[in-house]
């Protein structure tokens, strides 16, 4: 008979082989197509234990979880703040993403118990995608870990995530799973009907995998010299030592200047900085009868001094579009209508809310903005504000502004006339959201623009993997990615999900490139995320029904002996 220690150590190993798995933590991608294999014999053994109440593992399934989610982003731990906060920053995402990973399997135990082992491994499926979409559409959003991210580093085995979205991966990777499960535990006892998973298995695993060979090797390759030339600038400025304070924001603007003049040639028509490559101090001025705004202000843009120094520079290269992500704020009258997210200027009838934001000037010299609307929930945004309000100024500060900022509902294309291109601005986050890039692309993005900061968390795997889901943004919607990180990496993703021009690590780098933009659909950029709103569909069935029987066997008669 099984101990727990047995089932613990199953579950256990669990985590550690998808950890194994994750891009930049272990990197042995293959491996996740045996990962949740340990997960089910643990159940089995659990099953063969005892005959609890169907919930009874669930607190099994945490011991893999936490694993899973310390050994991959343990770099939240890295952030560079006094030891309580470091402890918070890995503990609140870590814990709290072990305990809703736990749901699914909960659930599905739930359904096991209503109507029987046979629906169990389609509830699993479906509850385990479907809470994957969900993850990616509330505050507390992380959909870092969601299974089909793990290919992130193999963008040639998923190229018809041009039709199904990253979600396909996570479907695929459960399918493969379960079916090598069954093929497992049934060999003893019925031969034949494992042979016939074992086949299963192998068509599951083998056929999506063909498929995205032969396209990935027969797609398109652009004609070298062809496209349009953007220049890329990573200016490698310490976010902890000098961004923020310790170097004058104007400095800041001339080193990457410097860097994007050196790189440029006749060609160049869009030039791409990090996120908050602008920042100014938002001050008001109450020593006269009118006040005075001064820094990155978005009622009059035009007024800051970074603003008018990038004119200047853009006088130079009158055919250069610029886009530089930013620090803005907006203010507000006293009477008028006000964001939840506004905050009062004290000692004035002034209140402002504050942005992560990006600045757009096309070459024809106007100036527009972008407010990145994916917050990071503790950094960026405090969770269901609407109720813990007061508690805004708990957020972690990583510079800049803190509490939760203001977002965007719209998904802005940022248009140049000259150049004829329409660019998808994504700021750090951002570019983790498939549908969310999808939907600027349907509004007529051609080439995606990722602005970040990914210096934070120093030499870590957090900034690897975040570069490894650029490669699947690229295959989702066949766009070009242009990427400017602050301290790396930069570089550009092909439509096939390959990375060119690759920087190094945490040096100053600027490079020219040509780009391509894409305008046909995917069937992804064209209707979104299929699998997931399915997978919800069948989840609310199944979990329909296994509720209706178990008011069904609450209610009938008791039979007469």
């Amino acid at each position: 008979m099984p101990n727990r220690f047995t089932i613990l150590f199953w579950s256990a190993l669990c985590g550690i082989l998808w950890a194994l798995a994750w891009p930049a933590a272990g990197g042995l991608t293959w491996l996740a197509f045996v990962a949740w294999l340990p997960m089910l014999h643990a159940e089995r053994l659990h099953d063969a234990r005892t005959a609890q109440r169907s919930r009874a593992f669930y607190p099994y399934t945490l011991i893999g979880f936490f694993l899973w989610n310390a050994l991959t982003t343990w770099w939240f731990y890295a952030v560079s703040e006094p030891m309580a906060t470091k402890l918070v920053s890995v503990a609140v995402p870590v814990l709290g993403n072990t305990l809703l990973m736990g749901i699914p399997w909960w659930l599905r135990r739930l359904v096991k118990r209503r109507l029987g082992a046979r629906w169990a491994d389609l509830a699993l499926v479906a509850l385990w995608v479907g809470f994957e979409r969900l993850h990616h559409d509330w505050d507390l959003q992380w959909p870092w870990l969601s299974l089909g991210n793990v290919f992130g580093a193999q963008p040639s085995w998923v190229q018809w995530y041009e039709v199904t979205g990253m979600l396909g991966g996570s479907l695929w990777v459960l399918l493969v799973n379960l079916l090598l499960f069954r093929a497992i535990t049934r060999w003893k006892e019925h031969r034949g009907s494992a042979a016939r998973a074992a086949a299963a298995a192998l068509i599951a695993l083998l056929l999506p995998l063909g498929l995205s060979l032969w396209r990935y090797w027969s797609y398109p390759l652009p004609l070298k010299g062809a496209g349009i030339e953007v220049v890329v600038v990573q200016p490698n400025i310490d976010p902890y030592k000098e961004k923020f304070g310790g170097v004058d924001p104007l400095a800041q603007l001339e080193r990457m200047l410097a860097l994007a003049e050196g790189a440029m040639t006749a060609r160049t028509r869009l030039v791409v900085f990090p996120e908050t490559a602008l920042q100014e101090n938002a001050t008001v001025n109450m020593t006269g009868p009118v006040l005075e705004f001064n820094g990155l202000w978005e009622n009059d843009l035009g007024a800051a001094r970074s603003v008018r120094r990038l004119q200047q520079f853009q006088r130079a290269h009158p055919q250069v579009a610029l886009l530089c992500g930013m620090s803005s704020d907006r203010w507000f009258t006293g009477g008028e209508e006000r964001p939840l997210t506004a905050r009062p200027i004290g000692g004035t009838p002034y209140w402002y809310e504050a942005y992560n934001a990006a600045l757009w000037m096309p070459a024809d010299g106007t100036v527009d903005s972008y407010h990145k609307s994916k917050l990071v929930a503790g950094v960026e945004l405090m969770p269901f504000e609407d109720v813990l309000g007061p508690l805004t100024n708990l957020a972690l500060d990583l510079g800049g502004t803190t509490g939760s900022l203001g977002q965007q509902d719209e998904r802005s294309v940022l248009r140049d006339s000259v150049s004829g291109l329409a660019v998808v601005p994504a700021i750090c986050y951002e570019s983790v959201f498939g549908e969310h890039i999808a939907e600027h692309v349907r509004n007529g993005g051609e080439l995606i623009a990722v602005m970040t900061n990914d210096g934070w968390w120093g030499d870590s795997p957090g900034y690897r993997q975040h570069l490894a889901f650029s490669s699947l943004r690229a295959i989702e919607v066949r766009r070009e990615v242009v990427r400017s990180a602050n301290t790396g990496i930069s570089c550009i993703v092909d439509k096939r999900g390959d990375i060119h021009h690759r920087t190094a690590w945490w040096v100053p780098a600027a490079f020219a490139a040509d780009v391509r933009p894409g305008r046909e659909l995917t069937p992804y950029a064209r209707y979104g995320d299929l699998v997931g709103r399915a997978a919800l569909a069948v989840s609310a069935l199944l979990l329909a029904f296994a509720f209706a029987r178990f008011l069904a066997t609450r209610t009938a008669p008791a039979r007469p002996r």
